[in-house]
């Protein structure tokens, strides 16, 4: 794949749209163009959890004549679908925006859309190994204004797939100290690249405080799915910090989150040809993902604010679900 990635258009229309939180409908309905407001109040319905309405929105308009337009909607419906639709529809449409940059010439806008999309793809299913990462640098600067902290939050989410950590949270936070204006959405993902970052460190306080900025931007607006994609990383943080303070907002993340784990571990796996497990229940999965990174039942036990038997009994279980013997033999089947 072509790196250069010098796009003229921000297919995220209100994910990098600035405004204050709690100004979300406002901001949404001050698009005078009909399609471009459909697709931002499309977004935020799918933030919101409306997944289901979300993607119907983003699918009546892939036929659009506007080709950025389509593509945004190409982008959303992938997205939505993930979360509350047809799984194939993902991997279709995945494929769809492959065939068309290979389709195109290199210095086509469209391809450069695609070419974007596909990344996008990249992170939402966590590093598939048919699409190359571009060496960023220039490239993050080769965006439109608006896009950069999603490009930096790109970047910093593939460096975290690679193990390079450090310069994930310095990329993540370099960007949320020069965001030039108030960018709600970019804000949390960044915010939760950072968290995860810091909980793969093991330093606690950071990472509580950055997933609690984020949900501090969030909640305003009813925002949940950025919550529900991180589920996974975030390994336990949502019940420390939400389960007994935002009971519902608690209940309606995990109730969005099996659908969405089992669809991602779907695709994840026929993709990269891993085998990360959609047999764990939500407390099995945050149990197993902080046991591989090396944290005793103890520490496990003490940042979910279970007991230590309990600790205990989820391992059990999940080895038997898993049919394995060791901490060790966990790395294999959680992020």
């Amino acid at each position: 794949m072509e790196t250069s990635l010098k796009l003229e258009y921000d297919p995220f229309v209100f994910t990098t749209g600035v405004f204050s939180p709690g100004e979300a409908e406002r901001f949404c309905s001050a698009f005078a163009d009909v399609e471009t407001r459909c697709i931002a109040e499309a977004e935020l319905d799918y933030y919101r959890g409306n997944v289901t309405k979300a993607a119907a929105a983003f699918g009546a308009l892939l036929g659009s004549e506007n080709d950025s337009i389509a593509i945004s909607a190409t982008l959303g419906t992938a997205i939505s679908s993930l979360s509350g639709g047809d799984v194939n529809i993902v991997l279709h449409l995945y494929r769809f925006a492959k065939e068309l940059s290979e389709s195109h010439a290199e210095d086509d806008p469209l391809k450069k859309m695609c070419d974007f999309l596909l990344l996008y793809f990249n992170i939402l299913l966590h590093n598939t190994p048919d699409i190359r990462f571009p060496a960023f640098g220039v490239q993050a600067f080769a965006v439109p204004e608006t896009l950069k902290p999603m490009a930096f939050y790109s970047y910093a989410h593939y460096l975290i797939s690679v193990d390079d950590v450090g310069r994930a949270v310095g990329m993540a936070e370099g960007a949320l100290i020069f965001m030039k204006h108030p960018s709600p959405i970019a804000e949390i993902y960044l915010s939760l690249i950072i968290s995860v970052g810091y909980m793969l460190r093991r330093v606690w306080d950071k990472a509580e405080y950055y997933f609690r900025h984020a949900w501090s931007l969030a909640k305003p607006d009813g925002i949940v799915l950025p919550f529900v994609e991180f589920r996974g990383m975030l390994s336990g943080m949502l019940e420390k910090c939400l389960r007994y303070e935002e009971p519902e907002a608690y209940k309606q993340i995990s109730k969005l989150s099996n659908r969405y784990h089992k669809q991602w571990v779907f695709l994840h796996n026929l993709l990269t040809g891993e085998k990360i497990s959609d047999r764990l229940t939500a407390i099995e999965f945050n149990v197993a993902s902080l046991a591989a990174s090396g944290l005793s039942n103890q520490e496990i036990s003490d940042f979910l604010g279970i007991t230590l038997n309990s600790v205990r009994a989820h391992l059990r279980n999940i080895f038997n679900k898993l049919a394995i013997s060791s901490r060790k033999e966990l790395r294999d089947y959680v992020i």
